[in-house]
């Protein structure tokens, strides 16, 4: 135990910090879940360009057991038969991606963000191993039908109403040019 005597206090530091860190609940911005998706035609997908390109706008990416890629936000839908992989490399997640580009500005950055989540409820999965799609609503928020829980995709994925947990489990999105979007952990 490092201790030190500051001002005729003794800090205990290495106890505290040891102690403050214990446990499974420490929360971090991004997930430690694995991502891997890779999709070329931004442009001409209409409910994820929407969603990438307009501030509180979200679009979700979910992959079929058919081959389909499909991409749906609250005004649009667009489906893509995928078979030949033109379309998209990798489609690693929990459940599917929620995407968008978020009205508010985080703590410490400059500018409004592009944030990318998955598509499942982060409370069903981590609590009871269910992975249940949560459902696009107005104003950024997303809705899990099983707990009851609703999400605020502008606030970093963070419960706006219903029991208390954990926020939506986030990914690292990139758009290295207008028609290429990038997400990975």
């Amino acid at each position: 135990m490092i201790t030190t005597k500051r001002n005729g206090v003794i800090l205990l530091t290495a106890f505290f910090l040891m102690w403050g860190c214990g446990g499974d609940e420490t929360y971090t911005k991004y997930s430690r879940y694995k991502a891997d998706f890779a999709f070329f035609y931004v442009q001409t997908t209409t409910p994820l360009r929407e969603a990438l390109y307009s501030p509180g706008i979200y679009c979700t990416i979910k992959l079929t057991a058919t081959g389909k890629l499909v991409f749906t936000s609250l005004n649009n839908s667009l489906s893509l038969n995928v078979g030949d992989n033109a379309y998209y490399q990798k489609y690693v997640c929990i459940s599917g991606l929620l995407v968008g580009y978020s009205n508010m500005i985080e703590m410490g950055a400059d500018e409004m963000n592009r944030v990318c989540y998955d598509l499942a409820c982060s409370n069903c999965y981590h609590d009871d191993a269910i992975k249940r799609d949560l459902t696009l609503k107005e104003n950024g928020i997303a809705y899990c039908q099983r707990c009851k829980r609703t999400y605020s995709l502008n606030n970093m994925g963070m419960i706006s109403s219903g029991d208390p947990g954990r926020p939506l489990e986030r990914y690292h999105i990139s758009l290295p040019d207008p028609n290429r979007m990038v997400i990975y952990n």
